[in-house]
């Protein structure tokens, strides 16, 4: 019923004589369909999709509607998933209506959105609600969002609502206050502060759960918990010629979060501090990354785990690599205990000639070594990476490059080895055949014993632009790691073929894939997805 009067109201709303006047629509479509097909070698059994449904759907979409003269917008989605994969791989989830729909009006100074909307303070430490569909986040608040100009240089905006769950809504609400602006102090200096305050109230049937939790704690453990928590956060960007400096702070109130070990209750405050200096010039750029995390866990209530409930997004400092293997092991963010620092080099010492030299450590609070002590310092990632690059060449553009990453399994995946190392050159030639036609080819070698041994990348691409791209890869794994139970024990190929086609507005692809369980991170948030097998096909077009 209430999908029901959500759509009418919009549909009135668009056909209105008086806001239809001068009015456009536009919008986009997103299908993606999945083909199981049962590979035991590789671990794609014994699931619903492999056992007996043999396929899954995924659909988005999106119509808005534009009225410049009325100063108005809206926009009603519909989503829909048949056996769908993304939320939890290997349990399938089906549902499908209305996914989201707002109305906006800008009223002098003001502008007011109704429905589902989307926004972040400063980098998001606080709070960012997004999507992002290839990890099945889709986190907006349903409620009211206020954005009021002070000036031309400062704004303010608050906001009340309850988080998204799917279908379904969760109960704990969200009430949130920003106010950021410009200011230039001469030609040469210029600040962008902010602040940001935010409140969430739990729900009473959240809170019981909690105190049910709590009641099974033994009792030296056990304290009241509190139903609102409160969080503040302050940023500032300062340019000064050549450099570039952003810091952010947040602190949070004392709440519930689970601990360390996944499952006991704790009542604690919370804080996060970011920063970033950058200098660039002519040829070269250096950009510092800084970031320390206590116990600053934001979501809807302790209850709520993975992606579930999640209110913020705390930037990683790890880089995030785009090729195959050096994308194997990344180091998203960590809420409870994090020390993390990198350094990244951007240079050309001749022209027509580009090296990029990246290096990152993530570990916990403890700087020293204590070795043979209970409290040792752990390492939990760290990452050497340099590419160069040659683009004085109009037809040939190659580039070759190492990555050396150490990755502590037991801390990103909660189980496995502390100590996995890696060790990735890379090679990659992209030939310009003419204005319309490029070839790319990849090679990848990667050792990593104490995971699945040893790799072998390939990768060609053909593309006739602006319509054709067709591709076709394989990941052997020709060394495996007999010492682990969990790894294959036998030489596996993964391939994978590829083709797309773009014909105006309308992009269709189709591929044929054998995918290796790991890691998969999008926009430096990463969720385990297991091995894969089948084909894949997506439709998106724009309108």
């Amino acid at each position: 019923m209430r999908s029901i009067i959500i759509l009418a109201i919009t549909i009135t709303c668009f056909t209105c004589p008086t806001v239809a006047q001068s009015g456009y629509f536009s919008g986009d479509l997103d299908l993606r369909t999945d083909f199981y097909v049962k590979d035991s070698a590789i671990g794609a059994v014994g699931t619903p999709h492999y056992e007996n449904l043999k396929s899954s759907i995924d659909g988005w979409l999106q119509l808005n509607y534009t009225n410049p003269d009325f100063q108005f917008e809206a926009g009603l989605r519909l989503d829909l998933f048949v056996n769908s994969n993304l939320p939890q791989p290997g349990i399938p989830f089906s549902g499908q209506g209305i996914g989201s729909w707002y109305l906006k009006k800008q009223i002098n100074d003001l502008k007011v959105t109704g429905g589902y909307f989307y926004d972040q303070f400063g980098s998001g430490m606080i709070f960012r609600s997004y999507e992002e569909r290839a990890l099945a986040i889709d986190n907006p608040l349903l409620g009211l969002h206020l954005e009021y100009d002070l000036n031309e240089n400062w704004r303010l905006k608050g906001f009340g609502g309850v988080q998204k769950n799917k279908f379904d809504l969760r109960k704990p609400l969200i009430l949130g206050l920003n106010i950021d602006g410009f200011i230039e102090l001469n030609e040469n200096v210029q600040t962008v502060p902010g602040f940001s305050i935010l409140n969430r109230t739990i729900d009473q049937e959240s809170m019981d759960f909690m105190v049910s939790t709590l009641e099974s704690q033994p009792e030296a453990s056990r304290f009241i918990p509190k139903y609102n928590v409160y969080s503040f956060g302050v940023y500032n960007t300062l340019n000064f010629k050549n450099f570039s400096w952003y810091i952010e702070g947040a602190y949070k109130t004392e709440e519930a979060i689970v601990g360390e070990d996944g499952a006991t209750l704790i009542n604690t405050d919370g804080h996060v501090v970011y920063t970033t200096l950058t200098y660039s010039k002519k040829g070269f750029g250096i950009t510092g990354q800084f970031k320390r995390t206590e116990n600053f866990v934001m979501r809807t209530s302790p209850n709520e785990s993975l992606f579930d409930g999640v209110l913020n997004f705390i930037p990683p400092v790890s880089r995030q690599n785009s090729l195959t293997l050096p994308a194997r092991y990344f180091a998203p963010s960590l809420d409870l205990e994090e020390i993390a620092y990198s350094i990244d080099v951007t240079t050309t010492p001749v022209k027509g000639y580009s090296i990029d030299i990246s290096l990152s450590e993530v570990r916990d609070f403890k700087f020293e070594d204590h070795a043979g002590e209970e409290d040792e310092a752990e390492l939990f990632f760290r990452e050497a990476y340099v590419d160069f690059q040659i683009k004085k060449w109009k037809k040939v553009k190659p580039t070759i490059g190492f990555q050396y990453a150490v990755y502590n399994e037991e801390i990103y995946l909660g189980e496995g080895v502390t100590d996995v190392v890696s060790y990735t050159p890379f090679a990659e030639v992209v030939y310009r055949i003419d204005r319309k036609k490029s070839l790319k080819i990849q090679a990848q070698y990667q050792n990593v014993k104490k995971d699945f041994g040893e790799w072998l990348y390939g990768f060609i691409e053909f593309s006739i632009a602006p319509k054709w791209s067709i591709s076709v890869s394989d990941m052997w794994n020709f060394n495996p790691n007999l010492a682990r139970d969990d790894r294959p024990d036998e030489k596996l190929h993964f391939y994978s073929l590829f083709t797309s086609y773009t014909h105006k507005a309308n992009r269709f692809t189709l591929s044929f894939v054998r995918q290796v369980e790991g890691i998969v991170c999008t926009g430096g948030v990463c969720r385990f997805e297991p091995a894969f097998s089948g084909a894949k096909f997506s439709v998106n077009s724009t309108f």
